[in-house]
């Protein structure tokens, strides 16, 4: 059981298909952790049970959860009265915006609040990157030094569905004080130094899209450059930031970007992406390998989406078997190797 215990470690909910009698309440229970908590499950088959028969599952549902009233409103008031007291406030949305389908609550709350909003890399494009209000992606001092500078001079920073990683937090380059930020996740809601549980993220997004959060002057903020046409230059090398810069003009409505580890993520931290939910990356684990099988997921769940895929050749070599399922399910990602 080694490799299950392995795996066990970094999903959310893990199971052994060893028995037949317990199999179809192990696969339900798997499935529902994966669906209320948006992240990676593992399921192990062993060879010599694939063809057993086990009972039909029973009705599947999963209940939908319910904040706390009392702790969703002692949040609510002392998130509101902290944010309507600042003068400089920043909205930093990441990941779980993206899983938890939280765009149309964002937007709204950034809508009624006028607060500028930044993404983590994990998070990029969890609000249209044409939107006036956003700024960039903030990384530490590892991104563009205005989105840090509005960042990590805000007086409140509102940090929904984030991951404080290594890599979103600029491989440890950012200086936030805990005392100035709201840390809002699916687990837990962070206020300096208080802690409430047993909220619904949505709901508190959502109340705080409602709450009055005063009025703030206009202030002078980064936005996103003007993309310019870009130009050939003859005898000039190829650079990963000319590359980019290139790929940038090409980007449709329809194009979503998936990238690998390395170059190819980091240089892809400045495409604009047109609408939202449309750049996919492994920028928590950071695990070579991840594009072209997620190219695939992503043009099996959506056939309107076509992929633009940026792999390293070291990555590529890890996941590339991948090619010959894109290609018997008829699929059509692009795919650069790096």
């Amino acid at each position: 059981n080694t490799q299950h215990l392995i795996f066990d470690q970094v999903c959310v909910a893990s199971a052994a298909l060893e028995d037949p009698l317990l199999a179809p309440q192990q696969i339900d229970e798997t499935i529902a952790a994966c669906i209320k908590r948006k992240r990676p499950v593992y399921l192990e088959i062993p060879r010599d049970m694939v063809h057993v028969e086990c009972q039909a599952p029973k009705p599947f549902s999963i209940p939908r959860e319910k904040s706390d009233r009392g702790s969703l409103k002692e949040a609510l008031g002392e998130a509101t009265e902290l944010l309507r007291k600042s003068k400089r406030p920043v909205i930093l949305a990441g990941v779980e915006i993206h899983r938890f389908s939280l765009q149309e609550s964002l937007l709204k709350l950034v809508k009624e609040s006028g607060f500028p909003v930044a993404a983590t890399l994990l998070g990029k494009s969890v609000i249209s990157e044409n939107h006036p209000d956003y700024i960039g992606v903030y990384e530490g001092a590892m991104g563009k030094e205005s989105v840090q500078k509005t960042v990590e001079g805000a007086d409140c920073v509102l940090i929904l569905g984030a991951f404080m990683t290594d890599i979103n937090l600029g491989i440890n380059t950012a200086q936030l004080d805990l005392s100035k930020t709201i840390n809002a996740t699916s687990e837990t809601i962070s206020i300096k130094r208080h802690h409430y549980d047993h909220i619904v993220l949505r709901d508190f997004i959502e109340g705080l899209a409602k709450a009055d959060l005063g009025s703030k002057k206009k202030r002078r903020l980064p936005s996103m450059p003007e993309l310019k046409p870009y130009r050939a230059i003859s005898g000039k090398p190829m650079t990963i930031r000319r590359f980019f810069q290139r790929i940038n003009q090409f980007l449709q409505e329809d194009s979503v970007v998936v990238c690998d580890i390395g170059d190819s993520l980091f240089g892809a931290i400045d495409l604009r992406i047109h609408k939202r939910t449309e750049f996919l990356s492994p920028a928590y684990y950071t695990s070579m390998g991840f594009a072209i099988p997620a190219a695939l997921g992503v043009q099996v769940g959506s056939k309107r989406l076509r992929p633009l895929v940026f792999v390293g050749d070291g990555a590529f070599q890890m996941t590339f078997q991948e090619l010959s399922t894109i290609a018997r399910h008829g699929l059509n990602p692009i795919v650069f190797v790096l």
